[in-house]
Order: structure tokens, then sequence, then C-alpha cells
């Protein structure tokens, strides 16, 4: 009579123990979603501090592709204008006028000015943005050697289609999907979208302790797509960086061009040859990239300033006023 009973107890301890076995797997699917909830806000972070990264650093761009074409312009036009008159009148002599602005340098100013005027012409199309990010990042020379001023819209526009970096630096944002061209990812340190892995796909799989160690796999492929967006994030600082100091250096330079400039062609020579000067100076300033061939912030920035500046003569890199 005592089987009944053994029964019973084998029955209530098999139950005990399935009950336990059912809690541990819950405690371990509870902690495989901890794992991947945690690492998936990590991931979206990373992303949102590189979209953002990305909006400030084509806005940094741009901001300094307008200071150029503003100096196009506005100083540009004047020195071509106020040379042609030099030039023209036999009583204005001015010794050395061809070593400071030789008549290349101001066939290059005149075709600036032509360039200012056809951007002012297509202002709201998506070929300024592009121009504005390619006269920023890889200076004035791609457009001086150019057939006519639509080429050198075309080239300049070009410039970010043909750069992967500017191509995602002017794309939309990466929650969107805006990669720019599929290379600008690669450019910013590989493959900064990360995994794309969705957590149900391990937390509904059968074993339950499988679950915690697919989590810390994904994890991990999220702990190094986040190193790879800091990469990029260090990156696109160094390019931030540069467009902001060239931005500044070329607004100083405006200023002192602006307080040196002369109107008349009878001025002492000296007033004359200080405002050539600086507007040599601008022109070589305009001519600087901040970016290299291969999309890398250039690193002797501010040697390659500060030969720009010295030229004048009269002022050195850093100089306040």
């Amino acid at each position: 009579m005592a089987i009944p009973f053994i029964i019973g107890a084998v029955a209530v301890a098999a139950g005990a123990l399935g009950v336990k076995k059912g809690l541990d797997a819950k405690e371990d699917f509870d902690r495989a979603e901890r794992i991947g909830k945690r690492a998936q806000r990590k991931h979206e972070e990373a992303i949102g501090n590189l979209d953002l990264a990305r909006k400030n650093t084509n806005a940094a761009l741009e901001a300094l592709g307008k200071a150029k074409v503003d100096v196009f312009h506005h100083q540009f036009k004047f020195l071509v204008d106020f040379c042609k008159k030099l030039k023209g009148n036999s009583t204005a002599k001015l010794q050395g006028f061809d070593q400071m602005i030789n008549p290349i340098t101001l066939k290059e100013m005149e075709k600036m000015v032509s360039v200012a005027l056809e951007l002012d012409k297509t202002i709201g199309s998506s070929a300024v943005g592009g121009a504005l990010t390619g006269l920023a990042a890889y200076g004035t020379v791609g457009i001086v050697g150019t057939a006519s001023t639509g080429t050198a819209i075309s080239a300049l526009s070009g410039a970010a289609a043909k750069s992967a970096t500017l191509a995602y630096l002017g794309g939309g944002s990466l929650a969107a999907g805006g990669l720019g061209m599929a290379g600008g990812v690669a450019v910013l340190g590989g493959a900064v979208l990360g995994p794309a892995l969705a957590i149900g796909g391990f937390i509904m799989a059968s074993k339950a302790e499988e679950q915690v160690t697919k989590a810390y796999n994904y994890e991990a492929k999220v702990d190094k797509a986040v190193a790879e967006i800091d990469t990029s994030l260090v990156y696109l600082k160094g390019v931030r960086t540069n467009a902001k100091e060239m931005e500044n250096i070329i607004l100083n330079m405006v200023q002192r061009f602006e307080e040196a400039k002369v109107t008349s062609v009878y001025e002492s020579e000296a007033k004359i040859e200080k405002m050539l000067a600086l507007g040599k100076a601008l022109k070589m300033l305009l001519d600087t990239p901040i970016l290299t061939t291969d999309d890398n912030p250039v690193s002797d920035l501010s040697e390659r300033i500060n030969k720009a500046v010295s030229s004048t003569g009269f002022l050195t890199y850093g100089d306040k006023k």
C-alpha cells in the first residue's frame, strides 16, 4: 500500500524540479533580453551621436564654402576691377605690380567672380550644396582650369558625388537610411550601422541557456560597431576643426582687407601694395584645401595658413587686432 504514496512523492518532486527549470529558463530569457536591450540602447545612442556629428560637419563645410563665395563676390570682384583700372591708367605706376598680383592670379580671381555669379543663379538647387562643400573641402584650384563657369559648377558639385565622405556628409540621417554613397560608410571607419540582428532573433529561440550566450555575442558586435563609430567621430571632428579654422582666418583676412582697401588708383604705393598683398593672401587661403585627395583632414593646415598670411610681408598667423 506504500507504493502509491511513493509515486505521489516522485510526482511532486518532479513537478517542483519542472517549476525550478521553468523559473531558471525565464530568468535566462530575462537576462538575455536585458543584455540585448542594453546593447541596443548603446548602439542607438552612438548612431545618434554620429548623425549629429555628420550634420554639424556638413554645416561647417557649407559655412566655409559660403565664406569663400562671399570673397569671390566682394573682395575679388573689387580687386579685378581695381587692377584693370590701375593697369589702364598710364599715370598710376606701381613698382612690383606683377609680383603682387600677377596676370595669372588676376585671371583666376576673375574666373572665381564668374563662378560666384553662376552660383547665385542656382541657389536652392542641389548643385549649390555640392559646390559649397566641394569648394570648402578642396579649395579653388579645381575651378580655375575649367572651360566655362557652367563646367566649374558641375565640377564642384561633382566633388561631393565623387567623394564618398562628402556624399555621406550631405546625405540624409542614418535613422532614415541616408548614407550618401555606400562608400561613405567605409571611409568613416567601417560598418557604422553595426549589428542588424534584432533582439527577438535570439530571445525567441528554444533553449533559454543559449540566449544569454547569444545576447553577449550580440553585445560584443555592438561594442565593435560603437568603437568604429567613435573613430568616425574623431575623423569628423578633424574635418570640422579644419573647416572652422579656415573660415575664421578667411573672415579675419577679409576684415583686414576691407580696412586697407583703397578706391583710387592715385593712392600711395604703400597703401595699394598693402591691399594687393592682402588680396593675394586671400587668394592663397581660398586655394588651400582642408582635406587631402583621399578625404583625410589636412594635418598641417596651420602651417599652410601661416604661409599664406605671412606672404603679405607684415602679418603672421595668430596676429590679433
